[in-house]
């Protein structure tokens, strides 16, 4: 028959106090009238004091500080071996109304065991967001992303069509929105600038000119993040493009130059005395004033004195000009690289048929190599460059003569070369723009009437002065995408 709890805790009660003075037996020692022999039964019973004495001493504990499983706290001699197994796994409420927790049990705490993690705090909003943001007390935060004029209202759509977030609309009811949703506000040309000529003080009034159009988004922290994910990814993602042109200008001059001149004070041909013709003199240098060969002639014959100088000047000029300009530029922008220089020359305005003019000004030529390139990256790695190259250079020049200050005024002739083309490169590969060769041949040919003409003795009458000049352009082009380590290095 079963027992009640409270006979089976008198029952455990009375077993625990056999067991404690089965186990202080040996601890004590027999009374002095007792001899070594005597049974057991004549031994004395513990009094309270020494029972008290040894707990105090440490030297037994009470059953209920007992460490380990006490199979007398959980069995009762008259329960069948089911209901102890179901007292072990129910064990018996608590007198504070609470439930007894087995001292094997895991949610049972031990003295070494380190005490439950505390809940991490909530991450900081100006941290994660910026200083830049509105946060509010049901854990709202409102944050502005200025983006480039135009672009606010594409945006806006991207987010509403592909973003795949809880929006706000006027219909969920009025009043501010949920942490649980996102609002989304456009603010077109939001951001301006005054601009107005500082040095004109008459000029009060500027020119307001848009800088950006403000996205403002409101949403809880989770949204939010994902959110401003999405806009870095579609909008402050653009590719940057870095565009490294080699330009090579190779220039070829050949000049020869020749020309025939007498002595100083001496004329070319002397005839002997009483004869028609007395003395023949010609002139024809060459047009060069630099250090040039001279050859010095003469000779008698037939009472005939003949004396003149020849000058030869031949010039040979190989000019190479390599540079090399390096330009990064966002995707869908322009690069601008130029090398040029400015050539001055007199601007005459309102020419009439006399020769008049109305106005005269100093005027500058811009000439030289100008490159303009728009980068486009297709797909992952390919880039289309859209590229427009211009090569200009002096080529010669033309004489106006002016009545009104009886004098020629010279206006220079600019020549220009320029190719036009799209192409679409891989990693590592570049395009090479040529064939702007410009070829220039220049003959001038100074003689005698008559006797320039002369086979054999022409060469004395004449001057002759060639020029042939040919330039090549040549355009390499390399871009490169910049990823996140090209941008953050250090120079």
């Amino acid at each position: 028959m079963k027992r009640g709890r409270s006979s089976g805790g008198e029952f455990r009660v009375a077993v625990a106090a056999q067991l404690l003075v089965a186990l202080t037996a040996g601890c004590v020692g027999a009374p002095p009238e007792s001899s070594p022999g005597a049974p057991p039964s004549a031994r004395r019973e513990l009094t309270a004091g020494e029972l008290r004495e040894l707990l105090s001493r440490g030297t037994i504990r009470p059953v209920t500080e007992m460490e380990g499983d006490d199979p007398f706290a959980q069995v009762d001699p008259e329960m069948g071996e089911e209901a102890a197994e179901a007292e072990r796994r129910d064990p018996a409420p608590r007198a504070d109304g609470g439930q007894q927790t087995p001292s094997n049990s895991p949610s049972a705490s031990t003295p070494n065991s380190p005490p439950p993690e505390a809940p991490a705090p909530p991450p900081n909003p100006y941290l994660q967001f910026g200083a830049r943001i509105k946060v509010y007390p049901d854990g709202t935060i409102t944050k502005p992303y200025p983006l480039r004029v135009g672009t606010g209202k594409k945006l806006k759509e991207l987010i509403e069509a592909y973003g795949n977030f809880p929006l706000w609309t006027p219909e969920l009811g009025a009043g501010p929105s949920a942490p649980t949703t996102v609002k989304l506000d456009l603010l077109e040309k939001w951001d301006v600038e005054l601009y107005q000529d500082l040095r004109n003080v008459a000029v009060a009034a500027g020119v307001e000119q848009p800088l950006a159009d403000w996205l403002v988004v409101t949403a809880g922290a989770d949204l939010l993040q994902e959110v401003e994910d999405f806009i870095n990814l579609f909008a402050a993602g653009v590719p940057q493009i870095e565009i490294e042109a080699k330009i090579v200008e190779v220039s070829l001059t050949d000049v020869l130059d020749l020309g025939v001149r007498s002595p100083d004070g001496v004329p070319m041909f002397e005839f002997p005395s009483k004869t028609f013709v007395k003395a023949f003199d010609s002139s024809m240098p060459n047009v060069s004033n630099a250090a040039e060969g001279i050859l010095t002639v003469g000779g008698v014959q037939d009472a005939v004195t003949f004396n003149a100088t020849l000058e030869a000047l031949a010039i040979n000029d190989n000019v190479s000009i390599i540079s090399r300009p390096k330009i990064a530029v966002r995707e869908g922008g322009r690069a601008d690289i130029s090398n040029t220089s400015k050539i001055p020359f007199l601007n005459i305005q309102g020419i009439n048929n006399v020769g008049g003019f109305a106005s005269a000004s100093v005027a500058y030529q811009e000439v030289g190599v100008k490159l303009f390139v728009v980068p486009r990256v297709v797909g992952t790695q390919t880039v289309a460059l859209n590229i427009d190259v211009e090569q200009s250079q002096i080529s010669g020049s033309e004489t106006v003569l002016l009545t009104s200050v009886d004098q020629p005024v010279q206006v220079p002739v600019v020549s220009q070369r320029s190719a036009r083309t799209v192409v679409y490169l891989q990693p590592g590969q570049a395009v090479i723009l040529g064939g702007l060769i410009t070829e220039r041949n220049v003959q001038n040919e100074r003689k005698v009437p008559v006797l320039g003409d002369i086979p054999v003795i022409r060469h004395l009458f004449r001057s002759e002065f060639t020029r042939k000049e040919q330039t090549n352009v040549l355009f390499f082009i390399r871009p490169r995408i910049l990823q996140g380590s090209d941008l953050n290095r250090q120079f």
